[in-house]
């Protein structure tokens, strides 16, 4: 599969940087298109989180508030965008193209999780920033809706890379639905990359097929890939991938997003939301 469009939401925050450029960045080397999406603050939103018994004048200042919020988010959005079309001398398109490197901004009012949902289904990689890196955080609504509602493959930025993405990819395969549509998602990358190692934390219980039937898979593509098999419960799960990927000096990794029940979740804790939380690579994930 070609990737033609790459889909960015914009939230008018700082982190916005990192994932433009590095978008700007590889759809310039691939030849791709990439559309920043942003989603405008409807203050009427805002109301819907107020609490009983607030009067009309502090419901009135809260959408003041919002919308200000919301005006400046959106000034950050477009000067960014402006910004990065200069340094990298982007095309402008609002048509499609059967090939070519080209931008575009697109912009509509509404709640930014539903619009994100909604837009970024017809995308063929989706990116976005990493939630904060403390403990108590968890992914934003937006990013979850990315994850969760699309179906399509998220990368997830951490911060700027200088260097070209996907060099050496590590894997997390825990033989799940999930992981199995980020490894056909991820092929063209795949395919490029130097090295490739799956990485499995053992388990007594499988839930699908096994690491060496994912390597085998890979062969089947021309992609020689090695296998490390990691210790359980000497680590936290995400944590185990994270360090296994930095010892085999990945640049990226691939994994499926809440492969797990909600109740494994809450006994055994979410790799999803730690690996967001923690990692310092970019990360491509598919619910």
């Amino acid at each position: 599969m070609a990737l033609r469009k790459i889909l960015v939401p914009l939230s008018g925050l700082d982190e916005d940087a990192a994932v433009l450029e590095t978008a700007f960045a590889l759809a310039a080397r691939i030849q791709a298109h990439v559309e920043v999406f942003h989603a405008l603050v409807d203050p009427r939103d805002a109301v819907a989180f107020v609490g009983e018994g607030m009067t009309s004048t502090m419901i009135e200042q809260i959408m003041k508030a919002a919308d200000k919020e919301g005006q400046q988010r959106n000034t950050r959005a477009h000067e960014l965008f402006e910004r990065l079309v200069v340094e990298h001398k982007a095309p402008r398109a609002e048509r499609p193209a059967a090939s070519g490197f080209s931008v575009n901004f697109l912009q509509k009012l509404g709640r930014e999780d539903d619009l994100v949902a909604e837009r970024c289904r017809l995308a063929d990689l989706i990116m976005a920033h990493k939630p904060p890196a403390n403990a108590d955080a968890e992914p934003s609504l937006m990013l979850e809706a990315a994850l969760r509602e699309t179906g399509r493959p998220v990368l997830v930025i951490p911060h700027a890379l200088e260097e070209r993405l996907g060099r050496a990819i590590a894997i997390a395969w825990n033989g799940s639905i999930e992981v199995s549509r980020a490894l056909a998602f991820a092929m063209p990358v795949l395919e490029r990359a130097e090295r490739v190692v799956v990485l499995h934390v053992h388990e007594e219980t499988i839930y699908g097929p096994p690491a060496s039937d994912a390597v085998e898979f890979l062969a089947w593509h021309g992609i020689a890939a090695t296998m490390a098999m990691l210790p359980a419960g000497v680590r936290t799960e995400g944590q185990t991938l994270l360090d296994a990927a930095a010892e085999q000096n990945a640049d990226m990794m691939i994994m499926g997003a809440y492969t797990r029940s909600r109740m494994r979740r809450l006994i055994f804790g979410g790799v999803t939301a730690e690996v967001l939380r923690r990692t310092t690579i970019p990360v491509l994930m598919t619910h």
